[in-house]
């Protein structure tokens, strides 16, 4: 993803070429004793850099299993979009590439979270995003979700005598049936996906600012949910 890198409002935005700290990207106005954050860097793996606007629009918009959130972002939100970035650049490796219908409906799906594509195109303009980029962002989310099915749910096999002991003694309705074996795929998926994760990060260069690179604010507010009223 590091070819998504962008303006935000007009404002250059930099990233250096190492992490030895917190890379922050900010605009002082002439005359102006402070400066005005517009973005940080928090980790670069590969080359693709991850910024706190990454942060705070996955927790924005539930992307990459995010909940939203107004609390600073930290270590273990890093760490997820790190895990995230990788996914996507395998993803990408392969091929998996959603369908123009499929994106437009995750776009729709996405925007329904916040009150519908104009409440989402609102919310990004006052933040100083474009859409393309967070277009980009879902995008991301759905084709990683796709390759995270194709490359593991697909191939999960639950045994009977698992289902047997998550159900445990008596009788069991079909639906109950069904549901034991749906946690105990995902449970399967899981274990398979942190298991890759594990491996992926061990071949990738993966820079992070570590704690001090943490800590900071959402950088801008994030969008009310659908039926919230007024703006967050």
């Amino acid at each position: 993803m590091a070819g998504l890198f962008r303006n935000r409002s007009g404002f250059l935005t930099l990233a250096g070429a190492g992490l030895a700290g917190l890379t922050i990207v900010g605009f002082a106005a002439p005359g102006d004793a402070a400066t005005t954050l517009l973005d940080a860097v928090l980790a670069d793996v590969n080359g693709a850099i991850i910024t706190a606007s990454d942060a705070t629009i996955a927790r924005g918009l539930g992307l990459f299993g995010f909940q939203p959130a107004e609390q600073p972002i930290r270590a273990d939100d890093v760490s997820r979009l790190v895990d995230a970035w990788l996914v996507d650049a395998e993803a990408a490796r392969l091929q998996i590439a959603p369908s123009a219908a499929e994106l437009e409906d995750a776009w729709r799906s996405v925007a329904g979270r916040v009150g519908g594509v104009d409440a989402l195109r609102r919310w990004a303009d006052r933040a100083g995003l474009t859409e393309a980029w967070v277009r980009k962002l879902v995008e991301a989310d759905l084709r990683g979700r796709r390759f995270i099915g194709i490359r593991f749910r697909a191939f999960v096999f639950v045994p009977e005598e698992d289902v047997l002991k998550e159900l445990g003694p008596g009788p069991h309705s079909l639906e109950a049936r069904a549901q034991a074996i749906d946690a105990l795929r995902e449970e399967g998926v899981r274990r398979e996906l942190a298991a890759w994760l594990a491996d992926a990060r061990s071949r990738a260069v993966i820079r992070t600012t570590g704690e001090e690179g943490t800590g900071l604010p959402p950088l801008f507010p994030l969008p009310a949910p659908a039926g919230a009223a007024g703006p967050r």
